[in-house]
């Protein structure tokens, strides 16, 4: 069946039975060509039920939407799971404070030693969270939880195993720490050797609006509904926090800053994680967003998963293009939408 999703349209939505929102794939796909995607991988999920509402993806020989069952970078994505194992095993909670010396978005081996001096300032889990710190994300795993706690929780987060049953799909995995750096790597997010599908960030990002249940993914019909419950709910309710924080304050606050302005946007809830690191095959900048957006009056909420490798002459990144898709979503009579 992998197979037969290279190309997605009417025809194999019908025969296969899938969950795919067709004027939302149709929307994702013309986006694509219109700012000349040189790759990307966009899923969007039914963030209560786990339907795939879209699935595309372009790459260097054009539209392959089995692109999104592949892993990549994952880069500062990862910082999810590292929170969530800081406020289940270590007690913390998002208005914990730590300290940092230096620049927040480096990872050299002495800003892992607690010392304060000039350079050294202070910052909260969901300050840190936000503007994708490096440092505090590696002091968390290095100096206040240790190796097992990350582990754990992103094995119950959905690492190492796939989110899909009824196709193929690569399961994520992370970098294997040797030394005290390596898990600073790890616990920041600022390696390579980590990987995760879009397909699985979105289904880590349900989490945040289901009080801690990820939802299983399915990309046909039918069949019950799957919750996992992966951390605590007060945990849930801290990282919804910190992803809104995220798109007000922090890394994504250019592109969502100002949306009260905005006659869809401004009736949404809208938090995620970005990501963002170097790498090849195809070589280029990996840009994340991974987040949800929610009618807080209806409670309808989608979970998405957006990936584009930037080369020199891109057009738009992943918070643009998320942005666009979600208002999309969301302006849409409720006659047009195929919502499951």
């Amino acid at each position: 069946m992998r197979n037969d999703l290279v190309r997605i349209d009417q025809g194999s939505i019908r025969r296969f039975n899938l969950t795919i929102d067709w004027d939302l794939q149709q929307f994702i796909a013309g986006n694509a060509g219109k700012y000349k995607l040189h790759y990307g991988t966009i899923v969007v999920m039914d963030a209560h039920n786990g339907n795939i509402l879209a699935m595309y993806g372009q790459g260097p020989q054009g539209e392959d939407s089995t692109l999104c069952l592949d892993a990549n970078h994952a880069a500062s994505v990862f910082k999810m799971v590292t929170a969530v194992a800081a406020m289940d095993h270590g007690g913390y909670t998002d208005t914990s404070t730590f300290s940092y010396t230096g620049s927040a978005h480096t990872l050299y081996k002495n800003q892992l030693v607690n010392r304060r001096d000039r350079w050294t300032a202070d910052i909260t889990l969901a300050d840190a969270f936000a503007h994708s710190n490096n440092v505090v994300f590696a002091k968390i795993g290095t100096t206040y939880l240790g190796e097992t706690p990350i582990l754990l929780t992103a094995m119950k987060m959905g690492f190492w195993k796939s989110p899909l049953k009824e196709i193929e799909c690569t399961p994520s995995t992370i970098f294997f720490p040797v030394d005290e750096y390596n898990l600073a790597e790890l616990a920041s997010g600022f390696n390579r050797q980590t990987k995760i599908t879009p397909v699985h960030a979105a289904q880590m990002a349900s989490a945040a609006v289901n009080d801690g249940a990820m939802v299983t993914p399915r990309i046909v019909r039918g069949g019950d509904v799957e919750m996992i419950r992966v951390m605590g709910e007060d945990t849930a309710r801290c990282l919804a926090s910190m992803m809104e924080r995220t798109t007000r304050c922090g890394t994504l606050s250019g592109e969502f800053r100002n949306i009260s302005s905005d006659r869809v946007l401004r009736n949404l809830t809208i938090g995620a994680k970005s990501g963002s690191i170097d790498g090849d095959e195809p070589r280029g900048r990996r840009n994340w967003f991974v987040g949800f957006a929610r009618n807080d009056a209806s409670g309808e909420a989608i979970a998405i998963g957006c990936l584009l490798v930037l080369d020199d002459r891109f057009w738009i990144q992943a918070d643009t293009l998320t942005r666009l898709i979600i208002r999309h979503y969301f302006a849409r009579p409720a006659d047009v939408a195929q919502r499951g």
